[in-house]
Formats: C-alpha cells, structure tokens, sequence
C-alpha cells in the first residue's frame, strides 16, 4: 500500500520539467557547496599543521618593502596594509590613464584604417597586424629593453631648455635617460586649499547645469550640448578663482640636475612609462578593430540617405553613424577596458610596482600566500565588476529606443 501512494508521487515530480530543473540546479548546488567546503578544510588543516592559522594581522605589521614610485608617502616602516594601497593606486592611475589614451588612439586608428588614402589605411592595417599578433609581455620587454635601456645614463641625459638658477644650479624643462623622463611641473602652495574649495564649488554649478539641460532636453525633446557647456562653465569658474586669490595656489616646479640624480618638477620612471606606452599601444589595436567594425556596421543606404536630404558630413556623423555604431561598439569595449587592469599585473617583468608584484614580494617577506592571493584577487574582481557596471549603465542609456 505505501509503494501504491509513494510511486505516483516520485513519477509525476520526475516528469514535471519545471521541479526536476530545481532539482538538479539545487543538486549542483550542493555538489559545488561540497567541493569547495571540502577544499577550504584541507587547506585549513594543511596550514594548521605547519602553524600557519589564516589571519590578517600581517596587514598591521611592517613592510620592510622600499616602493620606488608611489601616490602616497610611503617607507620601508609602513604597514603592509599600507603598501598593498599603493600597489592598488599605482595599478588603478596606470589603469585609468591606459584606457582614455588608448580609446583616442584606438578611435584615430579605426578612422584611418576607414580612409580612402591608401597610404594612410595600409599604415594603420599594418600597425593593427603587427601589434594584435605580438604577446603583450613580449611587447613590454621590447620597449623597456631596446628603447629605455638604451637610452644615455643620467649625466648624460637628453635635455631640453636647459638653464642657470640664481644658486649656479643646472635646471632643465625637460629630460629622458634610462631613469626616466622629467619635466617641469607644477607643484601645491599653502594656498592651494581655498582654490580647492572653489573648485568644489565650480563642479556644483556645473552639475546644477547640466541637471538643468538633462531635464530641457527631456521638456523639449532638443538635443543640448550637455557636456559642452558644463566643462566651459567650470573651466570658466576655475580660471576666475586662480586669478581672483590674492596668492598663487600653484608653483612651477622646475628640475634642477645634480650630479647623480634629478630632483624637482614630475618624475616618470622607466619602468612606469614602458608599462604605460606599451599597454597603449596593445589595447588601442583591439580598439581600432572594435570602432571600424561599428562604424562599417551601419548601412551604407542610411547615409545615402542622409545625403541625398542635404545633411552635412558632420551632421551624418553627429545624428546617423556615432548612436548607431555606440550600440555595437560597447559591449566589445567593454571587453577590452576590463582587460586593462588585469594587463597592468605583466608590470612585474620589468620592475613596475603594481598590485600584483608589491602581493608577491608581501608573499616572500611574511609567507602569507593564502590571505594575498585571497586580497589580491577581491581588488582584481572589484576592479572589474565597477568597469563592467559603469559600461552597462552606459550601454543601458545608449541603446536606440523604438518607439
């Protein structure tokens, strides 16, 4: 009698389509559950019998690490805690600036490879070729070796505008040896905070104006220039407020030559400048590829269209080619601006101290393998997770709405 009232039950749920998928789907649940809490037990007995329990408290101890280049202070007493950040902000700056400059380039690239000038799109071809077909850690040691290394020693150095100061010092604007590049720069005064404020307060207006023309172009249904405008008033506020302080809130730092090293102005390494041009020249490869693919994207009878009811080239470009080819240019940008900060970590070939080689150098000097990997690997997935969401909210208010 219990087989007669248990079988029918067990036939009906395995053949519903709707509860066996939740049953297999929580089966591997399980399954995936097991497997890693498995693992995370032998790793925990293994560290536990060489009494190596897993804890954070390195983070709090000193480094004993010498950073050469680094956005904050930093000595070889500060706490590993302190030098993992700094591994952070050198691979996020480098990041950063590798994918706005690789998107200008990428975009002059892809237009050139689309020019009706022979010379001009076979250049561009080549370059994309070679580029594209050249490991990008091959391509790092290349233009550290043969470029930076060759360059002359620091006495003598390459030097532009070179000069005399009022102490007999030797200054220059500018100067490139194996070092690095340096050039006159400008430098914070005590009276660089109330500039600061009213720069704060320059970005309020600015946003106040372009709330206001978002919602005018949303009331009227005309296209306004917000990003335009907005940039000119803030630029426009800040010069006002740089001339109005009675004190100078900025100092031209220039670079005075001694006789072993350089001191004063901005200094950019080697090791920085190679990972910073290298990565340039690989991703702007991919993203030349990616803007011309958009842009041959679009049918060529929509332009024709456009022509033949007098628009301008410009307003072809403006109202027919860029929102159409934004919708397929995205998704693959977005593939390649991830890659960036992962590429950032093949700085360690040439001695750039990113992220990834200040955690094995922490790895080597505390033994702590499990909690770095651990750390470095939730910067590397956070990196990666606010890029891909900045994209797809983009990608989101880009789409072509139909109506």
């Amino acid at each position: 009698m219990r087989k007669e009232k248990v079988m029918p039950w067990l036939t009906s749920l395995w053949f519903d389509t709707k509860k066996r998928r939740i049953i297999w789907q929580f089966l591997c649940a399980l399954g995936i559950i097991y497997i890693i809490s498995a693992a995370a037990g032998n790793v925990m007995t293994s560290l536990a019998q060489i009494n190596m329990v897993p804890s954070f408290r390195f983070l709090r101890m000193e480094s004993h690490i010498d950073i050469g280049e680094a956005l904050i202070p930093m000595n070889n007493s500060s706490w590993n805690g302190r030098v993992i950040l700094a591994g952070f902000l050198n691979t996020i700056s480098i990041s950063f600036l590798v994918i706005f400059f690789s998107t200008v380039l990428g975009l002059t690239i892809g237009l050139c490879r689309l020019s009706s000038n022979w010379l001009v799109e076979k250049t561009a071809r080549l370059y994309i070729e070679i580029i594209r077909n050249i490991p990008l850690i091959l391509l790092l040691l290349i233009w550290y070796r043969a470029f930076f290394m060759r360059l002359p020693d620091i006495r003598n150095a390459l030097i532009w505008g070179a000069g005399k100061s009022a102490l007999g010092e030797t200054t220059l604007h500018f100067s490139l040896s194996n070092r690095g590049l340096s050039m006159a720069w400008l430098r914070r005064t005590e009276h660089f905070t109330p500039w600061l404020y009213c720069l704060i307060a320059a970005a309020v207006f600015s946003l106040g104006l372009w709330l206001f023309l978002l919602y005018r172009e949303h009331r009227t249904g005309k296209q306004q220039r917000r990003f335009l405008y907005p940039l000119l008033l803030f630029i426009l506020l800040g010069l006002v407020s740089y001339g109005a302080l009675p004190h100078a809130p900025l100092q031209k730092d220039i670079p005075v030559m001694g006789r072993f090293n350089i001191t004063g102005g901005l200094h950019v390494s080697a090791e920085w400048f190679s990972l910073f041009s290298g990565l340039i020249l690989y991703t702007s490869a991919f993203i030349a590829e990616i803007f011309r693919a958009g842009i041959q994207g679009i049918p060529k009878g929509q332009i024709e269209a456009a022509r033949s009811l007098g628009l301008t080239r410009r307003e072809i470009i403006r109202l027919i080619v860029v929102p159409q080819a934004k919708v397929v240019i995205i998704p693959p940008l977005t593939s390649q601006y991830l890659g960036v900060a992962k590429n950032t970590s093949l700085g360690v070939v040439i001695g750039f101290p990113d992220l990834f080689s200040l955690t094995g150098t922490i790895i080597n000097q505390t033994g702590r393998a499990l909690e770095m990997i651990l750390i470095a690997m939730g910067i590397y997935l956070a990196l990666s997770l606010l890029t891909s969401l900045a994209m797809n909210v983009y990608n989101k208010q880009v789409q072509i709405k139909e109506r």
